[in-house]
């Protein structure tokens, strides 16, 4: 029962994924006629994806903590990595692309930044709500 609960709680995150990036593919054309360039938006997706997943994990350990202030540790800690690791990726690639950055692209990955984070507190209210549920150790 336990990880239905989890892959339920994680469906959201993984459907918005995968029509983002079928979106993206599909409206490419549209997307340069707009002066957006649909393969940083794809890479920001992708980045922005790996880095919710990794948190998702460490939030469903923190929940089953029995500390609450692990959790709390463990939220605010991936909440920061994330917006480092979008930072530090937004510098790399202006770096890379030097006067060719597509600011339009840029500004789309943070609109999906957006999109991710309310995703995640979402779902965080929702696990905490069930915290005594499926994702509590030791209960039955």
């Amino acid at each position: 029962m336990e990880s239905k609960a989890i892959v339920r709680a994680y469906q959201p995150i993984l459907l918005i994924f995968i029509v983002l990036e079928a979106a993206f593919l599909l409206l490419a054309a549209l997307l340069l006629a707009w002066g957006i360039d649909y393969r940083v938006l794809m890479t920001g997706n992708v980045l922005l994806f790996a880095v919710t997943t990794i948190s998702f994990v460490l939030y469903i350990k923190g929940l089953r903590n029995q500390n609450p202030h692990v959790f709390v540790r463990v939220m605010i800690g991936s909440m920061l990595v994330k917006f480092f690791v979008c930072l530090i990726a937004v510098m790399i690639y202006g770096m890379i692309a030097r006067a060719a950055v597509n600011r339009n692209g840029v500004l789309g990955c943070f609109v999906l930044y957006v999109i991710y984070t309310y995703l995640e507190v979402r779902m965080l209210l929702r696990m905490t709500k069930r915290s005594r549920g499926p994702f509590a150790e030791g209960e039955s």
